[in-house]
């Protein structure tokens, strides 16, 4: 479905830009494809893209205003130095709000439609956080029910290989300018949710080889930073 989309998009400008081709070469009207600011496209098309296919988060609409504000300013609707001044703050208060909303706001099911909470219950559930620093978190033979994993300008490993997981479980990761590991057992699948801003996450977990098997769900904010699974 997200690879239809996308060549749908694509198929759509490349038909305008034929149309275009045509309709210049008749006389019909005045075209050229390397109109001024023509390289936003590369910018806003990708961030359009995404849009589509993964719903609106941090890092679509602050690349879509970007390329906005770039393309307006080199058509002379606005000055670049206006633009030099906003653009930090502005893609400062889109990440701040991506941060605030991805996590609170996210509702998870499995697949009877039942919510995996975010809210961790029973002694399983764990927050982990790495601030400024190194954090190792190791579940040998513990029972796991959850947990909340935060890295800011650290680093945080989470090894649930011995964990003990006896029904589908979420965690709730959020990576700034930091970097989260979590090696998961052999009886989860894992799905994976991010809302990624010039960051993201790598799943290499391994196909479950075990049963029964549980699902282990990792919705994952990505600042300028990862969370790998492995």
């Amino acid at each position: 479905m997200k690879n239809r989309v996308s060549n749908v998009i694509w198929g759509l400008v490349l038909i305008l830009i034929g149309i275009g081709y045509a309709g210049g070469n008749l006389g019909f009207w005045d075209f050229q494809i390397f109109f001024k600011g023509w390289w936003t496209l590369f910018i806003l098309i990708p961030c359009a893209i995404n849009l589509m296919q993964h719903g609106p988060n941090g890092g679509n609409i602050a690349g879509l205003c970007v390329g906005i504000a770039l393309l307006l300013a080199a058509q002379g609707v606005l000055e670049f130095s206006i633009i030099r001044k906003l653009l930090v703050p502005a893609i400062l208060i889109l990440i701040g709000l991506s941060i605030m909303l991805s996590n609170t706001k996210r509702r998870i099911t499995d697949q009877q439609g039942n919510q995996i909470p975010f809210e961790k219950s029973g002694m399983g559930g764990s927050d982990v956080s790495g601030v400024f620093d190194g954090r190792k978190a190791q579940y040998d033979g513990q029972l796991f029910e959850g947990a909340t994993v935060s890295a800011v300008f650290g680093g945080v490993e989470m090894d649930l290989r011995s964990a003990r997981i006896e029904r589908d479980v979420r965690i709730d990761a959020t990576a700034i300018f930091g970097g989260i590991d979590i090696y998961v057992p052999a009886n989860v699948v894992v799905r994976v949710m991010s809302t990624p801003v010039l960051g993201g996450v790598s799943n290499k977990a391994p196909a479950p080889a075990e049963v029964p098997c549980y699902t282990l769900y990792v919705n994952a904010t990505c600042v300028f930073g990862g969370v790998d699974i492995k």
